[in-house]
């Protein structure tokens, strides 16, 4: 006697039978729509109402340094577009300033040359 079990041997409510086969129609699956992420824009800059809020800050800084009796003050170089700091001495004279004047003055300077830094061969 063989150990072998094959299909033959078995009886016949043993034998494993396919499923039947369905029609392509029966067998597509669902269409489901996915959902797309809610794309968040960011608000359009606007160089004016940042210009205002930095000013605002600026101003605030300036009462807090008064209150404390502070020699620091805030300011906003209008052609660098920089905030300026300017620590004074008691005699109100200028000990050091954030960035320098040197620096300030470059950048006015460039402010200046902009239009002939441009290259004209193009």
């Amino acid at each position: 006697m063989s150990n072998d079990i094959t299909p033959s041997r078995l009886p016949p409510a043993a034998v494993p039978t396919a499923p039947a086969a369905k029609p392509a129609e029966a067998v597509r699956a669902p269409v489901v729509e996915i959902a797309k992420p809610e794309v968040q824009t960011q608000p359009k800059h606007n160089p004016q109402e940042s210009r205002r809020t930095l000013e605002e800050a600026t101003e605030h800084l300036n009462q807090q340094m008064r209150r404390n009796n502070r020699d620091l003050s805030f300011s906003v170089d209008d052609v660098a577009n920089k905030v300026v700091v300017t620590v004074k001495n008691k005699e109100g004279e200028v000990v050091r300033q954030i960035p320098d004047e040197t620096a300030l003055r470059v950048a006015h300077n460039l402010d200046n040359v902009k239009g002939l830094m441009q290259d004209s061969k193009s």
